[in-house]
Parts: C-alpha cells; structure tokens; sequence
C-alpha cells in the first residue's frame, strides 16, 4: 500500500469545477444581448463559456470566435481562437490543438507575448491532459522560453510547476526536482506568494520520495509558513497531508495522526471532498500496518465514494491498490486480484510510477501466496525496477523486503540473503541517524520559534495592558475626586430626573421595535413592485433602438441602474432586520434523530482518537426516532457539543452519547469527562463570547460563540438544550424535541 501526496495539478480544471449560479450566466446572456460592440460580445461570449462549464460551454466558445471573424483586432482574434481550441480539444483533440496554436502565434506576431505564453502553457495542459505527453513537455518548454525571454515570470512558473509535476509522476524526479526549483524561483521574482509555497509543497514531495526527511521536512515547513500567511487554505490541508506521510515513513504514528487528523477536520469544515479523500486513503495505511484491517477497508471504501473523476482522473488507483493490499492480508487473493488489475489498469493509463511500482509489489505478494512463482517474481521486477528508477527510496525498500520474503519462503538461501543485505543497506541510509535527527530537529524548531513568537506577542499584549490600567486608573482618581465634589449637587435632582429618563427609554424601545417592524414591512413590499418594473425594463430596449432621441438610451439605462441599486438597498434592508430581529430561516421537516446523531458521532472518530479519547456510542441503530428539526442546524449543534467535549477533555478519558425517549420527547445526551463548570459560570454559559476559568487541554482554539449559536438554534426548532455540570464531575448536555 502506498501514500496519495497529491502529486497532480488540476489537469483538468478547465472542464471541472463548481456549477456557477443560474443569475449569473442570465445576466451575462442579458449583458450579450445588450452589448452593441462585437468585441465586447465575444468577451462576454467567453466569459459564459467558462461559467456555464458543460457540454453547452463548446456552443458559447464557437459563438466568440465565429464573431471574431467579423472584426480586425488581433487580440480578440487570438482569444477567441485559444478559447475555441480549449473547448474544441474535448471533443477533436487535433482541431483543437490547431486553433490554440493559431491563437498563440497571432498574440506572437502582435505583441502580446504575456498572453501567447499563456496560450502556450494550456496548450500544455490539454496535452497531458489526453496523454500526449511529448507534445505537452514542447508546449511546455516554448511557454517557458517564451516567459523567461520578456520576463512574464506567472507564466514562466505556471509551465516550470507543470513540468516539475510530470515528471515526478511519471517517476523522473532528477528532472522534477530541478524544474521545480526553477518554477519556485520564477514565483520569488514575481512575488507570487501563494505559488512560492505550492512550488515549496511540490520539492518537499520530491525530496520525500528520495529519502532526503531533513530536505522534504524543511520545505513542508516553510510551505507550511506562507500558507497560513496568505490563507491558502488548500495548500495548507495538503502540506498537513504531506507532513503526516513523512512522519509516518519516520516511524512517528502519533505525530503523523496529529497531522491527518487535523487536516481531515479542515477538510470538511472547508467541504474540500478531494483533500478528505486523500487523508481517508493515507489513514488507512496507518490502521493496516496497525492490523486493524476493518478500519481500513472502511476508510478505503469511504475515500473511493467520493467522486473525483473530473478533478483527479487518476486518484481512485490508490484506494484500489489499498484495498488490494488490505484483501491479501485477509487471505481474500481472487478478490485482491480484481481489485489490483483495476488500479493497474489506471496507473497505466496515467503513467502514475508510485502506483505502479505498489501494484506490482502486491501482485508479486498475491501470485507468490497462489504458488505461482514466475508470475510473482515478474511482478517484484516490474516493481523493483519502477521504483529504482525512479529514485523511490521507500518503495524500493518495501519490495526488496517481499523479495527476501519470497525467496527465503521457497527455500532459495542466496537470493534471499542477496536482497536482505540491498534492503538492510537501504534502511540504514534511509534510517540513518543524522538524516531522522535532523529531521526532527528541524520540527522541533518550528515549534519552538513558534512558541517564542506566541510568548512574545503575549508579553506584548500583557505590558500594554498593564500600562492602560494604570494610565486608567490615574484618570479615573483624578475622575472620583472631580465625582465628590459634584455629587451633592447632584443627588437632589437625580430622583426625579432618573423616573423620567427610564419612562423615555421605555417609549423609545417601543419606538425601536415599531421601527424595525415597519422597515421590513415596507422594504418587503416595495421590492415587489420594484421587481416588477426591473423585470419590464427589457421591453423598453425595442422603443429606444426605434425612437429618434439620442438621450432616450441613456435615460433608461439610468433608470435600469437606480432601480438595481434601490433594490439591493432594499435587500440589505431586509437583511438587517432579520439580524436585529434574530430570525433563524429554518426549513423544518422530519428527521431520523437516530441516524443523524450516529453519522455525526463518526465523523469525530479520528480527531478524538488523536487523544486517546474513546466516543462511546448509546445509541440503538435499530430504533428509529423521529422529530420536526432542520437537520442542518442539528447536525451544527451536535458537532459542537461534541468537539466542545473534545477540546476540554484530557487524553485517556471518554465521551458518552445516547438517544432517549420518554413521554412525548427524544432526547440528545452528550456526557464528558472534563474539569466541569461551576453554577456562576453556567448562568452566562449560553451568551455570545463567553469565556469559562477552564481552558482546553492542548491549547485549542475556542471563540465562545459555539454555544449561543446552539442555543439560539435549538429554540428556533422548538427545542430545549440543558446543561447539568459539577466542577471536577464532568458536563452533560442535554438536547430535548417533541416526537414526531
């Protein structure tokens, strides 16, 4: 079984992605429709090409650049032409790669040698994308020459990283390494931020697979870095992926838990399915080589039902060869051999060489358990030589071991002890003290500066608040002896002056709540009529293509544009009431409490396993429970108790969920084992920003919003949520709804 790092770019980002909302591909119809330039036309043309992203996407491309036809400006000709070319290529790979080229050398002959290098890079990526590699490495390599000559270092970085990736997949990493090196340094002189640490991830992946852990870890590192600094949220889930692979490779399960772990949470937080499953394939990994061969396959099963067919074609080769791996341990060798043939099958059409060099490594195991001895020792061959030329340390290891195995098992003394010193040899380089101390080292320092950095900013923020105090309490002696002297001035008009003051505040609340009860009423029915004579704006463009006044166009376009911006004026009128008024827009239905609490306990198995913490499960699957509640807003109150319980419980203890029913209630119980809370707190514990004595165990990160954002849902649902608590006794809390 072997580790997914994320070896590939999004080959395919030019078809694939996220649906762009309905309002948005209307209006750029609207706007085309509108447009009384054709070069602004074939913009939009475009534009509604990419939003659209389906098989319409091809008719909108064909429409710009059969307009293009009718114009004399070179560099909408040459958009147009690279655009069509991009889209033809899905369908006619051939014609489409003509008419990217033809775009290419229009923008060349005019100047426009940022935008052929571009043209140039995509040419690139719809190569590799259908297997044509060669062509993809020229396309590649003339962007670049192209960028470096007239300095376009996006461009020359975007083909550099391109090519850097597929050789690495493809196992040529001497090359890999160097041209990503040279796609790093483009992004430095561009000052691409988010690209340097994409650039770093990709070297660190290299290294890794070299057995270089000090190299890898250090560019992990400072990846690592630059994400969280530029808030690239993906690259840093993936460098967290990576991370833990390395720790793993290292023999340190727990820190590379730390790290899966962690980056699963993000990954669903985020909705990010490709990235979780990545994580759920490499977790995997760490409960086979643990023996725990039903979480494996589990998790396995888990990472092959998200589809990534568009995003990562070739993904789904890793969580079959896992599987593969998983059935020979269970002795399951025809159902191992499907599955494996399956994931070759992919790692072919991919030229993946990491998934090639373990598929054959588990054909060997698989054909040398069946007795079939030529079989097997070609498959370890095609592995060995896969991995060995790819410079594959890890892999190269993990065959040779099989080899020894193999050989030893049919009594073939020599050749075992031939491939037991190339192994040994192999481990003591990869396991060499100083290259894991380094490592480690290197780690180690992180957090240390980290740490620094935390003091310091602490001792910072706890000087500056000293001095306020004290520059506060100067000015406020200064205020008492000032207040003394006024007081009995004061006193005798403060009675009367305080029974007229409460009576105003009384009538300007009632006045408030008018007020916000007659804004929404009046925003909600202007915006009906306003609509209504938005959506009858249309008809007045016939009338002014006839009328004979110039200024009739401009006149309606100004009233189309006032009417526009009253009805987000609106709209944002609306909002805010809603806020004032705390309005939850619930949409109620029936819900099996029973197997939404279940599937939401799960989903925190691998976070609290990161501390030893053992989520015990009270619920009885087979009796289904029912209650009116938004499912949505549910699951959020669920996910917060339970991560709650989580963050202030310490290692070793355990949280205990059950499902109840008495009377005409269900009810929701979630008991920890923590400090507890004491009865003065648990009078704020439900208002926003609360903060308790009690602090979570490993120092996670907790707002004190959680619960009053629960609080607010659960009344919204008709719901009632109750906490019971003693200090040093733990906490329960109690979720209760009406049958259903």
């Amino acid at each position: 079984m072997i580790h997914y790092r994320h070896l590939a770019v999004f080959l395919c980002f030019i078809f694939s992605g996220l649906s762009a909302q309905q309002t948005v591909i209307d209006s750029l119809k609207a706007e085309i429709e509108a447009a009384e330039y054709d070069t602004t036309k074939i913009s939009l043309w475009i534009d509604l090409a990419y939003e659209i992203q389906d098989s319409t996407s091809l008719d909108a491309a064909r429409k710009a650049h059969q307009l293009s036809k009718s114009i004399s400006y070179p560099k909408y000709i040459a958009r147009s032409e690279a655009v069509y070319g991009l889209f033809l290529a899905e369908h006619d790979l051939d014609s489409g790669i003509t008419l990217i080229n033809r775009g290419a050398n229009r923008y060349l002959e005019n100047d426009f040698t940022e935008r052929a290098a571009n043209a140039l890079y995509i040419k690139g990526i719809v190569n590799e994308v259908y297997g044509t590699t060669d062509s993809a490495t020229s396309a590649y390599e003339q962007s670049i020459a192209l960028a470096e000559e007239y300095e376009h270092f996006l461009e020359l970085g975007n083909s550099a990283y391109s090519l850097a990736n597929m050789y690495n997949i493809r196992g040529q990493n001497v090359k890999a390494l160097g041209w990503a090196h040279k796609a790093k340094n483009a992004y430095e002189s561009g000052s691409h931020q988010k690209k340097i640490g994409q650039s770093l991830n990709l070297i660190g992946i290299i290294y890794d697979q070299s057995g270089l852990y000090s190299e890898a870890l250090d560019s992990y590192l400072k990846a690592r870095e630059i994400a969280i600094q530029t808030d690239d949220i993906d690259n840093e889930i993936l460098i967290s992926n990576n991370m833990g692979v390395i720790y793993d490779e290292m023999n340190n399960t727990q820190k590379s838990m730390e790290y899966y772990g962690d980056a699963l949470e993000k990954a669903r937080i985020n909705n990010m399915d490709e990235n979780e499953a990545t994580l759920l394939n490499n977790l995997s990994y760490i409960h086979l080589k643990n023996g725990d061969t039903a979480r494996a396959i589990d998790f396995l099963k888990r990472s092959l039902q998200i589809d990534l067919t568009d995003t990562y074609p070739c993904f789904e080769s890793y969580p079959l060869e896992g599987l593969g791996a998983v059935y020979i341990a269970l002795d399951k060798l025809d159902t191992a051999e499907v599955v494996l043939n399956q994931a070759l099958s992919t790692g072919e059409m991919c030229e993946d060489a990491a998934i090639l060099t373990a598929v054959h490594k588990d054909l060997g195991m698989l054909h040398s358990a069946k007795g079939n001895l030529p079989r097997a020792e070609e498959a370890f061959a095609k592995s060995l030589t896969i991995s060995m030329a790819s410079n594959m340390k890890n892999e190269t290891k993990g065959t040779l071991y099989e080899l020894y195995k193999f050989h030893k098992r049919y009594n073939n003394t020599s050749e075992a002890m031939k491939y037991l010193e190339a192994y040994q040899s192999l481990v003591d380089s990869l396991y060499e003290a100083k290259n894991v101390e380094k490592a480690t080292q290197l780690a180690s320092e992180y957090e240390f500066r980290k740490q620094v950095a935390k003091m310091e900013q602490e001792r910072m923020e706890s000087e500056k608040k000293f001095a306020d105090e004290i520059q506060a309490k100067t000015y406020q002696n200064r205020l008492i002896m000032l207040a003394l002297l006024l007081f009995f001035l004061l006193a005798a008009s403060l009675g009367r002056s305080y029974y007229i003051i409460q009576k105003r505040n009384k009538k300007l609340r009632w006045l408030n709540d008018e007020k916000n009860k007659l804004m929404g009423i009046v925003a909600h029915d202007l915006r009906n009529p306003l609509n209504m004579i938005i959506g009858l704006m249309p008809l007045f463009q016939d009338v002014v293509a006839k009328s004979k006044d110039k200024n009739l166009e401009k006149y309606v376009e100004l009233l189309e544009t006032s009417s526009e911006r009253m009805r987000d004026m609106i709209d944002r009128v609306l909002d805010i009431s809603a806020i004032e008024n705390m309005k939850v827009n619930l949409k109620l239905e029936k819900t099996n409490l029973t197997d939404l609490t279940y599937s939401s306990i799960h989903n925190f198995d691998v976070i609290a396993s990161q501390k030893q913490i053992a989520i015990i499960d009270n619920i009885d699957k087979s009796d289904e429970r029912f209650a009116n509640v938004d499912p949505n807003y549910l699951v959020q109150v669920i996910d917060n108790l339970l991560s709650n319980a989580i963050k202030f419980s310490d290692r070793g203890k355990q949280i205990e969920v059950s499902l109840l029913s008495e009377n005409n209630h269900h009810e929701i119980v979630v008991k920890d084992q923590g400090p507890g809370i004491s009865e003065d707190e648990q009078k704020n514990l439900f208002k926003a920003y609360t903060t308790l004595s009690s602090k979570p165990t490993e120092q996670e990160r907790s707002t004190g919003l959680g619960l009053s954002i629960a609080y607010k849902f659960v009344k919204a649902m008709g719901g009632e949520i109750k906490c019971q608590s003693k200090p040093g006794e733990g906490t329960t809390f109690n979720l209760k709804f009406e049958k259903a």
